[in-house]
């Protein structure tokens, strides 16, 4: 048999297309035997796709950027223009962009941080504007030289208790708010004594008169301001709780519920409950996403699944589906009944809020109230049972419920024909009404109670006029059944997809002879000759492509050896030194974004591209995160402490560890090496002679004294460090310390203070013994709660070394509370006690 794509049936196939991408696409087999054999030039008729002009030129680009300010907004608004920037290496020429970051360790240079101070006037703006570099200067004292930054005068002690300097200062302002937010302790002084009725120059705030939001014509004129229910109460809270209060919102039919102009109207909804089977607890629930709202209900602290499970101390069961492939309204109706079913008919007590449920509510937005009581009597009165009623007007029912309408007076109807107590207990009842369904599933959507009494009693084996929407246990064991169901599928696959039981049966007892219908794409033995290798081979461009779309074909391919034939196959293999032409490592190199990425998408380039030095040439490619970290002697051996040997340690940081390598250090590690000797070769290189190393040493023991534990070994656990460093508070090494709610985190040279809800890292020469004083009160309250008011202190013009005076001398609120002066009281007077302690601890 003569092969199929010969010079003359490639031409004519060729003459199909108009185009070689059209050929390549519709007829692959054909393309490649003209491309192998040089025959595309050939074929004139097959026009050749011109290559697409290149938009960003360098001037286009450049022109582009100039649009912007920031590296950063170049590249997120036009990234195509900035990508192509990056590649070519033109960045380093746009200098009217700025960056918003500066390279790491660009504040380790004296003279950055001294060319940023210059930027301010005072001390107060420099700390402000650039606290990095304001700490490292303060650190490495050289605040003291800039003399150009002017140090905050502060006012005797005193100062603003004087009745003529306050009314002197607020003659600065212009209103009483400026007052307030520009000198507060002034302003507390002139609001404490009454003094700012006296201060007509001040503008006072538009405060709505009291009794402003009683007349119900006001509220509701507010209100018709919001598209929103939740808008209506954060912008006006003090209208919200008055129509609240009266029951005024019901009436304010205007809301719309969040969720309706975004929320997917497709079938993609699903209900789910969790079950406690012991205590008969549930949880019924409406998603479009199982697996995250699966996560959630397992993980969330403030969960009611989580809290219930927790509580009981069991794990949360797995959900179950009661009902999916939802429209929005289905599955807000859904979510009702199936609530109302597992409290209602299974007696179930529910851990979700069923007045949170059904149509217009949960988790779409809150129940739109357009039902006056009018509305919903109009409503029901289409519907002939109240199971009908919640189940199609959700809004009108949960409205007649807070009405309090659902009583035989208003809905009498309803009560009718409502059966008399323990009706459903009788057999005969329940036989009689499941005689009006054809299947088990319409008995129970259209009479749940029946069909509750049914299955408690066990009574469906006696019920045979019901059709069970599923196969009964052992049906597909019967040969008969498994034929007469084959008879609806082709091919065995469809029969699989359609009855994986019955085929199951029919693919164990070998039934296909019986099956004359279902086709099989079993090919007889010997049907791959040469021939049809050959024809099959020809429809591939890659020994890969052939291999995965066709294996038999390749087997007896490579058996016989027919492969070597097969000239059409492309190779992706290069030949050898090819990576060591340059331009080829270049053209390969941009296909990558970073250094990393280059190593492992083409080892054999980035090697040859180290071996040859043009890696550097490669200004596209990202450096790794720590290219630019200087490993100094002391980063180096603070890294090596996370390692118990050398190996570890040059496994973990290779870069730390052969800058230890090369400069000789590796000798004075011992502590990778000899555990016993460590601690006193670790005082000796780190100096713990000096001031710095004393100030943080006597903050720890003062600490321990004052109760806190030292919980480094589990706040800090990836450090590793040993029982022999934990036990020695000389080394220069992270701690942790805590007493009852109250953590200190201590880094290497500041601790992170937390004073209500400020939390600031001090170096160890700022803390003062009044303010360690206030560390070790706060620490004995009981709660976050309990510390709040004392952050109250921290202003604009008063950090946390302040607190301590202001709380001797003032409160922290305008107008305190009988409890909170009582509080403040107390720390006054036990915050001398505790400084009287630290002064004397040595």
């Amino acid at each position: 048999m003569a092969r199929k794509w010969t010079r003359e049936n490639v031409f004519e196939e060729s003459k199909k297309y108009s185009s070689r991408s059209e050929f390549k696409k519709g007829s692959s087999g054909a393309f490649h035997i003209a491309y192998i054999n040089g025959w595309l030039d050939e074929m004139t008729w097959l026009v050749h796709p011109a290559p697409k002009p290149n938009k960003w030129t360098k001037d286009a680009v450049f022109e582009e950027s100039k649009k912007y300010s920031f590296f950063s907004d170049f590249n997120r608004k036009n990234a195509s223009a900035y990508a192509v920037a990056r590649k070519k290496g033109w960045l380093d020429e746009m200098t009217w962009l700025k960056r918003t970051r500066v390279i790491r360790g660009f504040w380790q240079s004296r003279e950055n941080i001294f060319n940023e101070s210059h930027k301010y006037k005072t001390l107060k703006e420099f700390r402000e504007a650039c606290y990095t570099a304001y700490n490292l200067a303060k650190d490495n004292g050289w605040l003291d030289e800039m003399t150009w930054l002017a140090k905050a005068e502060r006012k005797p002690d005193g100062y603003w208790k004087i009745k003529e300097n306050v009314f002197e200062e607020s003659h600065n302002y212009q209103s009483v708010k400026e007052f307030c937010d520009a000198n507060y302790l002034a302003y507390k002084t002139a609001s404490d004594n009454n003094w700012l009725d006296q201060m007509t120059w001040l503008k006072k705030a538009n405060r709505i008169k009291k009794g402003h939001w009683k007349n119900k014509e006001t509220v509701f004129k507010e209100a018709k301001k919001y598209k929103y229910k939740s808008d209506f109460r954060r912008k006006a809270p003090s209208a919200y709780a008055t129509a609240w209060k009266n029951g005024w919102l019901i009436e304010m039919t205007w809301f719309q519920p969040k969720g309706y102009e975004r929320v997917i109207q497709g079938p993609i909804h699903k209900i789910y409950v969790y079950i406690d089977e012991d205590k008969k607890y549930a949880y019924v629930g409406a998603t479009n996403n199982i697996d995250r709202r699966d996560y959630e209900h397992r993980t969330n602290s403030n969960d009611s699944v989580f809290k219930y499970f927790a509580n009981e101390g069991k794990n949360v069961p797995k959900y179950k589906i009661l009902r999916e492939g939802l429209t929005i309204i289905e599955r807000q109706r859904e979510e009702r009944i199936q609530s109302l079913y597992y409290r209602d008919i299974l007696h179930y007590t529910l851990l979700n809020n069923i007045n949170a449920t059904g149509e217009n509510i949960g988790s779409l937005g809150s129940l739109v109230y357009k039902w006056t009581r009018n509305k919903v009597i109009k409503e029901a009165e289409k519907y002939k049972t109240p199971t009908e009623f919640f189940t199609k007007a959700a809004g009108a029912y949960d409205a007649a419920l807070k009405y309090k309408m659902m009583n035989e007076e208003t809905f009498s109807w309803f009560y009718s024909k409502r059966k008399p107590p323990r009706w459903w207990n009788v057999k005969e009842h329940v036989f009689e009404e499941s005689k009006k369904y054809k299947t088990w599933n319409e008995f129970f959507w259209k009479s749940s109670a029946a069909h509750y009494s049914a299955r408690k009693h066990k009574w469906e084996s006696e019920m045979t006029w019901l059709a069970h929407d599923q196969a009964v246990q052992g049906y597909w064991q019967n040969e008969e059944h498994v034929i007469e169901e084959s008879k609806k599928y082709s091919t065995r696959t469809d029969f699989r997809k359609g009855c994986h039981a019955a085929y199951d049966y029919a693919l164990k007892h070998n039934l296909w002879e019986k099956m004359p219908w279902i086709k099989t794409k079993v090919r007889e033995q010997g049907y791959w000759t040469k021939e049809r290798v050959f024809e099959e081979g020809a429809k591939y461009s890659t020994k890969m492509e052939f291999k995965k779309m066709a294996p038999t074909a390749y087997s007896k391919a490579v058996k016989y050896k027919w492969i070597e034939e097969m000239n059409w196959f492309v190779s992706n293999v290069k030949p050898k030194g090819y990576w060591q032409n340059k331009q080829n490592t270049l053209d390969e190199s941009h296909k990558y974004s970073s250094r990393s990425e280059f190593r492992w998408g083409n080892p054999g380039a980035y090697r040859a591209s180290i071996d040859n030095g043009w890696i550097e040439e490669m200004t596209w490619l990202k450096r790794p995160k720590s290219y630019n970290y200087k490993w100094s002697r002391e980063n180096v051996f603070i890294e090596s402490h996370k390692y118990e040997s050398r190996g570890a340690f040059k496994k973990g940081s290779p870069a730390a560890y052969r800058v230890a390598l090369q400069n000789g250090w590796l000798a004075l590690m011992v502590w990778l090496f000899m555990k016993k000797i460590a601690n006193k070769l670790i005082l000796i290189i780190m100096d713990t002679t000096n001031e710095f190393i004393k100030t943080r040493v006597r903050f720890f023991r003062i600490l321990l004294n004052a109760g806190f534990e030292d919980i480094t070994r589990e706040f800090h656990s990836d450090y590793r460090y040993s029982e022999e460093m934990l036990a020695n508070y000389d080394i220069l090494m992270k701690r942790a310390f805590k007493k009852g709610t109250y953590i200190i985190n201590c880094d290497y040279d500041a601790a992170n203070i937390s004073i209500g809800e400020f939390r600031h890292k001090l170096g160890y020469s700022q803390l003062t013994d009044k303010l360690i004083a206030l560390v070790i009160f706060l620490a004995g309250l009981k709660n976050e709660n309990s510390r709040y008011k004392f952050g109250r202190y921290i202003t604009v013009d008063k950090d946390m070394v302040d607190v301590y005076d202001e709380v001797m001398t003032s409160y922290p609120y305008r107008n305190p509370t009988k409890r909170c002066k009582q509080s403040i009281e107390d720390a006054r007077i036990q915050l001398p006690r505790i400084l009287d302690s630290i002064m004397q601890f040595s």
